[in-house]
C-alpha cells in the first residue's frame, strides 16, 4: 500500500507579499502586532539619546532636529505610525543597542545586549517588509534600511552584506539619489539630505566590497552628488531658502566629511591606480606623491581645526592619520611584489615596519581613550589586519632592539583591546594570528639566548597575553591538538619561518631557524578572504 505524504502550506505563507521582501529579510508571522515591540517611553528616550551620542556623530544620515521632532510626535501614538516612520524608529533602536557594550546595555535597559539586539533587528526587518522595502520610493524607508545595515554589519558575512548594500544603491538610484539634487531643482534642504544619504551608502558599499573581495561596483562617473556641506544641523532648516555657507573649520560633519574627502579624492585621482588588485601603471613614487597631496589637504582643511579635548575631533584626527598610514601600507605592501618581497631593501622593510606599528598604535590610542569608547562600535569594524600581520611576520626576524621592544608593547596592548583574537579559538584567522604571535616570540627568545649580549638591551619579560596563548596549546582532545598543529605549521609557512615538525603535541621549546624567507602574502590573502576581511586601501 502506497502512502502519499501531503505538505500543507501554512495560511500565513500564502499571505506573503509578491514584492519579494521576504527573499531578503526573511518570512515573519503576520499575526504579531508590531507596535508592541517598541520600548516603553523612558527606554525609548534613552535609546534615542544613545543614538544621538554614539551613532549620529559618525554617520550623519539625516537632520537630527527634524528626526527628533518626528520621534517625539510618534511616541505619543505608537499604535498608528506611518510604516516608514516605524521602520526608521526600529532601525534607530537597533543602532543604539549595537553601539553599547554588554555592561552598558544591561545597566541602561535592564536586559542583555544580545536579547535587545535580536529583538530590534527582528522588529526592524518586520517593519521594513511592512513598508514594502523593495518597491518603496520613500527616502525614510531607505534611511531605515541603511541604519539597519550599519547595525548588523558586524553580525553577518560581508559577502551577504555587500549584496544588501547593493539593494540600498538600487533604491537610491530609483529615487534619483545618484544625481545631485541641485540639478533636479529640488528644495535646498532636500538637496543636502540626499547628499548625506547617498555618500553614506557609497561609503558602506565600498567598505563591504573590499571586505567581500569584490571590486568597485558603481562606476565613478555614474553618479554626481556633491560632498555634503561642512555645516552643523542648526545651520539647516526644512524651510530654508538660501544655502548655508560652507564653513571653514570643524562642524558636526567633520568625521563623515573626512571620510568623504578621502573617497572623493581618490575617485577624482584615477582610482584604478589605487586598486587593491593589480598595478595599473602608476609608479610607487607617483602614488606616494598623491598620498602626500591628500595628507596636506586634510591637514589644511580639517585636522588643524581639531581640538583633541573634543571626543569627535580626537577620533577624527586619529583615524584620519591612521588612514594615511594605511594608504602608504597599501602602496608599499609586500603582497604587490611578485617575489613576495624578497627583493625589498632593508630601508623599505624598516619603513613598512614603522608604518605598520603606527597603525596599531593609533588603534590602541582610540581604544585607550575614555572619550572615544562610545564610538568603538564603529572603529572595530575597521581593524587593520594587514598591519598586524606585517609586524608579526617581521618580528619573526627582527628579534631585538628598540623597535622590536616597542612593537611587542603595542601588540600586548592590542590584544588587551581585542581579546576576542585570543578567546575565540574556533576562528581560523584568530588561531593563525595567535600561532604567528607565538612563533615570533619564540624566535625572539631563541635569538636572545644565542646572543646573551643583547639581553641587557631588550626586554624579555613574557607579555601578559601569553598566558592565554600558551594555555591554548594545553589541550586534551586529539582533534583540537591536530587543528592546533596544522595552524602552527600554516603560520610557519605563511610567515617564512622554518621550524622542525614535532611528533605528537607541538613543542613550545622547538628551535627556530632565523634564516629569513619571504612572507607568503597570497596565503594570508586567502585566509583574510575566507574570514571576510580582505584589506582595502583607505579606511577611516
Amino acid at each position: 500500500m502506497t502512502t502519499s505524504i501531503l505538505f500543507r502550506v501554512p495560511n500565513e505563507l500564502l499571505e506573503v507579499s509578491s514584492a519579494g521582501d521576504d527573499l531578503i529579510l526573511g518570512f515573519f508571522p503576520t499575526s504579531e502586532i508590531l507596535y508592541t515591540f517598541h520600548p516603553k517611553s523612558a527606554s525609548l528616550n534613552r535609546l534615542w539619546h544613545t543614538f544621538r551620542e554614539n551613532v549620529d556623530p559618525v554617520v550623519k544620515l539625516f537632520h537630527t532636529p527634524t528626526v527628533h521632532q518626528l520621534i517625539l510626535d510618534a511616541s505619543e501614538h505608537l499604535e498608528h505610525l506611518p510604516k516608514s516612520t516605524e521602520a526608521l524608529m526600529f532601525a534607530i533602536y537597533s543602532c543604539a543597542v549595537t553601539s553599547l557594550s554588554d555592561a552598558e546595555c544591561e545597566a541602561m535597559n535592564g536586559e542583555p545586549k544580545k536579547v535587545l539586539s535580536a529583538r530590534y533587528q527582528y522588529a526592524t526587518k518586520r517593519a521594513l517588509i511592512s513598508a514594502g522595502l523593495l518597491k518603496s520610493a520613500d527616502i525614510v524607508v531607505l534611511h531605515a534600511f541603511v541604519l539597519f545595515l550599519l547595525s548588523v554589519r558586524q553580525f553577518y558575512d560581508p559577502r551577504s552584506m555587500w549584496i544588501m548594500s547593493g539593494i540600498a544603491i538600487r533604491m537610491g538610484q530609483r529615487i534619483g539619489l545618484h544625481r545631485d539634487g541641485s540639478f533636479l531643482q529640488l528644495p535646498l534642504f532636500e538637496v543636502e539630505m540626499r547628499r548625506r544619504l547617498w555618500w553614506q551608502i557609497m561609503l558602506l558599499d565600498g567598505r563591504l566590497a573590499e571586505l567581500s573581495g569584490s571590486g568597485i561596483s558603481v562606476l565613478a562617473d555614474s553618479w554626481d552628488p556633491k560632498v555634503p556641506l561642512n555645516v552643523n544641523d542648526d545651520d539647516l532648516s526644512p524651510e530654508m531658502k538660501e544655502q548655508p555657507i560652507d564653513r571653514a573649520g570643524s562642524t558636526e560633519m567633520i568625521f563623515c566629511l573626512l571620510r568623504y574627502q578621502i573617497g572623493e579624492f581618490f575617485r577624482r585621482s584615477s582610482p584604478t591606480n589605487f586598486s587593491n588588485r593589480a598595478d595599473t601603471g602608476m609608479s610607487i613614487a607617483g602614488k606616494d606623491r598623491v598620498i602626500d597631496e591628500l595628507e596636506k589637504l586634510i591637514e589644511h582643511k580639517f585636522l588643524k581645526y581639531c581640538d583633541p579635548l573634543v571626543p569627535l575631533h580626537f577620533l577624527s584626527a586619529t583615524m584620519a592619520r591612521c588612514a594615511i598610514c594605511i594608504m602608504r601600507l597599501g602602496t608599499h605592501r609586500p603582497r604587490h611584489y611578485p617575489d613576495k618581497s624578497a627583493a625589498m631593501s632593508q630601508n623599505e622593510k624598516d619603513e613598512l615596519f614603522s608604518n605598520s606599528m603606527r597603525i596599531i598604535e593609533y588603534d590602541n590610542l582610540i581604544h585607550s581613550s575614555a572619550s572615544t569608547q562610545r564610538f568603538l562600535w564603529h572603529v572595530n569594524v575597521y581593524f587593520q589586519w594587514d598591519a598586524l600581520i606585517y609586524v608579526l611576520t617581521d618580528l619573526c626576524h627582527r628579534t631585538s632592539g628598540a623597535q622590536a621592544d616597542k612593537a611587542w608593547q603595542l601588540i600586548d596592548e592590542m590584544f588587551e583591546y581585542h581579546s576576542e583574537i585570543l578567546t575565540e579559538t574556533k576562528n581560523p584567522l584568530y588561531m593563525s594570528i595567535g600561532n604567528m604571535t607565538r612563533k615570533a616570540w619564540e624566535a625572539r627568545e631563541a635569538a636572545l639566548t644565542r646572543a646573551p649580549q643583547r639581553q641587557n638591551s631588550s626586554r624579555r619579560e613574557l607579555p601578559r597575553f601569553f598566558s592565554v596563548l600558551y594555555s591554548q596549546r594545553e589541550t586534551t582532545g586529539s582533534a583540537q591538538t591536530s587543528i592546533m598543529h596544522v595552524l602552527s605549521r600554516a603560520a610557519d609557512v605563511i610567515s617564512g619561518i622554518d621550524t622542525p615538525t614535532p611528533s605528537g603535541a607541538v613543542s613550545m621549546e622547538g628551535a627556530v631557524s632565523m634564516e629569513p624567507s619571504p612572507v607568503d602574502w597570497a596565503k594570508w590573502n586567502d585566509l583574510l578572504q575566507d574570514f571576510g576581511l580582505q584589506e582595502g586601501l583607505y579606511k577611516c
